[in-house]
């Protein structure tokens, strides 16, 4: 669905509509390069490799840009990505696994990478800064705790993940790695400001998702910290109509869907290794095209569509969109 102009109020009131927030985002003006990590394979999900500039076309609102390409595996070395865990009561089973796995997080940033943890439940915390450092990231890890508290404030831990990347040089490759039950409960940031936030600074998104219903049987009773009922409370994040039924069952998918990122899920420890595995492959495989944007003021959301030469066949990736011209930021309610 292209989205332009007068469509933009519509939206905003169906956020307004599905969320139960009154508060109406205002818009900042904001202009820079557009980044789109793409991954192509063919029929049979084979990676393509040893493409470059002259096979890609990009358009843009239906115009075809010039792009730059960088060839897959010339940028892994240049990640940086925060993971946020939820770490609430009914996340204490999926807390346990995700301890265990700081050496996938390694292979997904790479030799020269970074990463950081943000946790969230009543509290966003930034529990490690970005490190490369063995020696603190195990640690850091290990340390992560599940609490008692019923909220899992997930947008908020986003839009703190999204902030931290923002400060990074422009260089390098922005990820965030978020561990989450589905859904949020608690969060005061507005799910469009999260969302075009992520996209003005080029985030890519990527979801790990458990049932909080299901994890914790796949996990020693002995090997549980705390106890506690997650009252749902779901905060929908649909950026346009049709996807409001897949933001109302995950918020979360939404956001990697509409950032060029993935959803996964686990229950038991083997499939998250797995995920994390796939989430690795995948960003040390992708191709990263840029190109600058048309200048605009008003605030305008732009379809992509990326295609490759010679391979009709090809399955490509991408993000499917970027906003132009604005940044959408929360304005505090009146009193």
């Amino acid at each position: 669905m292209r989205c332009i102009g007068g469509c933009l109020t519509p939206l905003l009131i169906l956020f307004g509509c599905l969320t139960g927030q009154s508060q109406e985002p205002t818009f900042k003006t904001q202009s820079k390069l557009v980044v789109v990590p793409v991954t192509v394979s063919d029929k049979n999900g084979q990676r393509i490799w040893d493409l470059k500039d002259g096979d890609f076309l990009l358009y843009d609102n239906g115009q075809q840009r010039k792009v730059t390409v960088e060839p897959w595996g010339t940028y892994e070395s240049r990640i940086s990505m925060v993971v946020v865990v939820e770490t609430n009561a009914i996340s204490q089973a999926a807390v346990v696994k995700v301890r265990k796995l700081a050496s996938l997080v390694d292979n997904i940033i790479g030799e020269n990478g970074e990463v950081a943890i943000v946790t969230t439940d009543v509290r966003v915390e930034k529990s490690q800064d970005f490190t490369n450092n063995w020696e603190v990231l195990q640690p850091a890890f290990e340390r992560l705790t599940a609490t008692g508290e019923t909220a899992g404030r997930v947008l908020d831990g986003l839009d703190a993940a999204v902030t931290m990347l923002a400060q990074k040089p422009e260089g390098r490759r922005r990820v965030i790695l978020l561990l989450s039950e589905g859904h949020d409960h608690g969060s005061t940031a507005h799910p469009l400001a999260v969302l075009t936030r992520a996209e003005k600074e080029n985030v890519t998104i990527y979801t790990v998702n458990y049932s909080s219903f299901l994890t914790p049987f796949t996990v020693k009773a002995t090997d549980l910290e705390t106890k506690g009922d997650g009252k749902f409370s779901l905060l929908v994040a649909p950026v346009f109509t049709q996807l409001a039924l897949l933001a109302r069952q995950n918020p979360g998918k939404a956001f990697a869907v509409y950032t060029g990122g993935r959803q996964l899920g686990f229950a038991h420890e083997h499939r998250l290794e797995d995920d994390f595995e796939e989430v690795a492959t995948e960003v040390h495989s992708q191709y990263q095209l840029s190109f600058a944007p048309v200048a605009d003021p008003k605030p305008v959301y732009h379809e992509l569509k990326v295609e490759v030469k010679g391979h009709p066949d090809a399955l490509v990736r991408a993000r499917p969109g970027y906003w132009i011209g604005t940044t959408v930021e929360q304005t505090q309610p009146q009193k």
